[in-house]
């Protein structure tokens, strides 16, 4: 015998019958028109938060497949939060370990992933900070970072270009590289890097200046011009500025 209080029982019997009402009866207590509008309230609201979560996911997931995945979803993962935005994080955790992606796109992980750093920054409660560079400073002397609004991305297939109509069926020969980042009008937008940009960002996070980093980058590609990295440099990291990727 249980020793639960029956109003608990209870409890997990109603909320089984709503996550997986194929699988478990609804408690006999509880009038089955009732049920079914809590069914449905469930269901819709976490479906519709998905469905916004990942936009390009859904529209290139047919309707079966998507709903088969979005009750899967509700019958083997368990939330932590209490965050309506914070569901897609966990449909993330979702994929990632409980999902059976046999038949899945190979890149399904990557773009979901993609589009939830979307919804993160655009709701990230992050401070930014702006500093002004005087004219005169030499920002190849200065020590920058990225923003904590600003996120360096490496994916196996270019999810920035996924859809209706391109759907790779094997990853990409190259890493595709991209930074994604809130802009001073807090929308969300992405610049494509290369592995010398890529390597330029991540050699300032270390905390090297813009100098020492583009003198390791050039040594680094045997550069016959030194000079040549620097002034590329110089150019990356005041685009990056003005658009307020580093402080």
């Amino acid at each position: 015998m249980s020793q639960q209080p029956s109003f608990i029982d209870t409890q997990f019997q109603f909320a089984n019958a709503i996550r997986d009402p194929d699988n478990n009866a609804s408690p006999d207590n509880i009038e089955q028109r009732r049920m079914t509008i809590y069914r449905e309230l469930f269901y819709n609201n976490i479906e519709g938060f998905i469905a916004n979560g990942f936009p390009v996911l859904r529209e290139i997931t047919s309707d079966e497949k998507w709903h088969s995945m979005i009750r899967d979803f509700m019958v083997k993962h368990r939330c932590k939060t209490p965050l309506f935005h914070e569901i897609s994080r966990e449909f993330l955790a979702y994929l990632d370990n409980e999902r059976d992606s046999a038949n899945d796109p190979l890149f399904m992980k990557e773009l979901a992933h993609y589009e939830w750093v979307e919804l993160a920054l655009s709701v990230s409660d992050a401070v930014v900070e702006s500093r002004t560079i005087a004219p005169e400073q030499d920002i190849l002397l200065e020590k920058f970072t990225t923003s904590p609004l600003a996120w360096p991305l490496a994916y196996h297939f270019p999810v920035h270009q996924i859809g209706p109509d391109f759907q790779p069926q094997q990853a990409s020969h190259a890493t595709t590289y991209l930074l994604v980042y809130r802009n001073t009008d807090d929308s969300v937008t992405f610049l494509e890097l290369n592995p010398v940009s890529t390597r330029l960002i991540d050699l300032l996070n270390e905390g090297l200046t813009g100098q020492k980093a583009a003198e390791q980058i050039a040594q680094e590609l045997q550069h016959p011009s030194a000079e040549v990295v620097m002034d590329g440099a110089r150019s990356l990291i005041s685009d990056w500025l003005q658009r307020e990727i580093l402080i």
